[in-house]
This record gives C-alpha cells, sequence and structure tokens, in this order.
C-alpha cells in the first residue's frame, strides 16, 4: 500500500511542483500590479496581500490532486493496480492516501511561506492563525476526497438498482451538508472546526474505501 502512494507521489510531483511555481508567480504577479496600479501601495497594505500567500498554494495542490485523479481514471490505473499482488484493500487506501499526500506537501509549503510572512510582518511566525491554514486545506481535501467517493457512488449505481445506491447517496450529501455546516455554522473555535473537518475527511475516506471493496467491476 505504501509502495502504491509512493511511487504516485514520484509520479505526480512534477504536477504538484509546476502548480505551485504558476500559483506563486500569479500571486507575485497580481501582488506586483497591486502596488504598482492599484490602491494597496503602503507596506502594510502590501503585507496584508503577502499573508495570504497559502491559499494559492493550497489551491495549486487541489488542481494537482484533480490532474491526477483525471489521468488515473484516463489511465485505468485502478485496473492495473488489481493486477498487482497487493490486497484490494490495500489497493482501495492508496486511491484516497494519495491525494492526501499530495494536499499534506502543499499544506507544508503553505505553512513555511506563512510563517515567513508573519515574521516579515511582525508577527510570531507560530501564530495560532496557522489554524486557519489547516482549515482550508482541510476543506479543499474534503472536496478531492468527495470526488473519489462520487466515483464510487456511480460505480455502485451500474451495479445496484437507484433504490440500491439511494442510501451512498444520502450518506454523501449528508457529509457535504455538514461541512458546509462547520463552514459557515456559529463554530467560532478555529481547533473545533479543523477538528470536525478531519472527523469529515475521514469518514468519507472510509466511505469511499468501503464502497470500493465492494465494487466487481474495475474497467472504468
Amino acid at each position: 500500500m505504501w509502495r502504491l502512494v509512493r511511487e504516485g507521489v514520484r509520479f505526480y510531483r512534477s504536477v504538484l511542483l509546476i502548480s505551485w511555481a504558476f500559483a506563486i508567480g500569479i500571486f507575485v504577479l497580481i501582488s506586483v500590479l497591486l502596488a504598482i496600479f492599484g490602491s494597496v501601495q503602503e507596506h502594510s497594505g502590501l503585507l496584508r496581500v503577502a499573508v495570504q500567500v497559502p491559499l494559492p498554494i493550497l489551491i495549486a495542490s487541489v488542481i494537482a490532486c484533480f490532474i491526477m485523479t483525471g489521468t488515473e481514471r484516463g489511465e485505468n490505473r485502478v485496473r492495473i493496480q488489481m493486477m498487482l499482488p497487493v490486497p484490494r484493500r490495500q489497493v482501495a487506501v492508496a486511491r484516497v492516501l494519495l491525494p492526501t499526500a499530495l494536499m499534506l506537501m502543499g499544506l507544508v509549503l503553505a505553512h513555511a511561506l506563512f510563517a515567513v510572512m508573519l515574521a516579515v510582518e511582525g508577527s510570531p511566525p507560530l501564530s495560532p492563525r496557522h489554524l486557519n491554514v489547516d482549515f482550508n486545506a482541510l476543506q479543499l481535501l474534503f472536496w478531492v476526497q468527495a470526488a473519489l467517493a462520487v466515483r464510487e457512488v456511480i460505480e455502485l449505481r451500474h451495479r445496484a438498482s437507484w433504490s440500491g445506491a439511494l442510501g451512498a447517496k444520502a450518506a454523501l450529501v449528508i457529509a457535504v451538508a455538514l461541512v458546509a455546516l462547520v463552514q459557515l455554522g456559529p463554530i467560532e473555535s478555529m481547533g473545533v472546526r479543523v477538528a470536525l473537518t478531519v472527523a469529515l475527511d475521514a469518514a468519507v475516506m472510509a466511505f469511499t474505501v468501503a464502497l470500493f471493496q465492494r465494487r466487481t467491476n474495475f474497467t472504468k
């Protein structure tokens, strides 16, 4: 299982690096344009913009994850992996861990850049504001994992009646509603929000693994 994840990270590492490079380049360009032509010309104003650098890194990581999932499906990697002497459960777990690993790499870079920007701003580099970065990353990871879960629900629908897949569909809708509630609800503690989002991400990953193990068709 871990070898599948390591090989996947190695294969998609260039995609991730290119995504980061574009994200940082566009962010720097926007900051320069704001400094020259916009209203954000004071030093403090530019710092407030620069401190937002984790977000484009995380978005770039999500884009790399979706490129990865599209490539995996286009090349039918699942069928190839099922031909390996690896238990089906390990293949299923590796499928949800690979995008998680890519997002974690993006999260590490986002935290590092955020710490640098906080130091430049004059704030403590290990500020509790890092929890905001974690929360954004976990929210984005949820949608990556939800896309994988939707794929498994579609496969379930192909081999079962509409009503047979109704429970899986309802579970996924509830997960989406809960993550929206965490995002928009009255929860004030960022630590609680992070913990709840971690739980939702883990639940969707377990849901995807469970559905994958029930698959009978691996041609798509």
